[in-house]
């Protein structure tokens, strides 16, 4: 895995500064380690819904948009879908990557009112994010 030089130099700084001082300077090492990790881009995931009809079935369309919070589009992601159920228990229903302009779509059609809810897990450039909750009738 690769890292910043300036990464390196601090985690050799605090394994020098634990083997002399012992563990009071972990806790600033854990410091410095989450530093790192707050260089992710944070993303903005939004949803929207729209009834449709496919094969003469009625079924609702769920769609979103992952970007960042300065709205550019993050291609090339998964962006789950999951239905919200009792006591708000999240099941997946499925999941698609995001297009060239951080657009995904899903077709659901749920017997009877349903809550769904998009998101993104993250990764090593962006930070997680959900979208709001959307509720679909039947």
């Amino acid at each position: 895995m690769r890292s910043s030089l300036l990464a390196r130099v601090a985690s050799v700084a605090a394994a020098a500064a634990i083997a002399t001082t012992g563990a009071t300077v972990a806790a600033s090492a854990a410091d410095a380690s989450s530093a790192h990790h707050a260089r992710r881009l944070p993303t903005h995931l939004s949803i929207a819904h729209r009834r449709a009809f496919e094969h003469h079935h009625r079924v609702t369309v769920i769609a979103g948009r992952l970007s960042t919070v300065r709205n550019i589009s993050v291609p090339g992601r998964v962006v789950w879908l999951d239905r919200i159920g009792p006591k708000h228990h999240l099941t997946a229903v499925g999941h698609e990557r995001t297009g060239r302009l951080g657009g995904v779509a899903f077709v659901v059609a749920p017997q009877h009112a349903a809550a769904y809810v998009l998101v993104f897990e993250g990764s090593r450039l962006f930070h997680s994010s959900h979208s709001r909750v959307v509720i679909v009738k039947d």
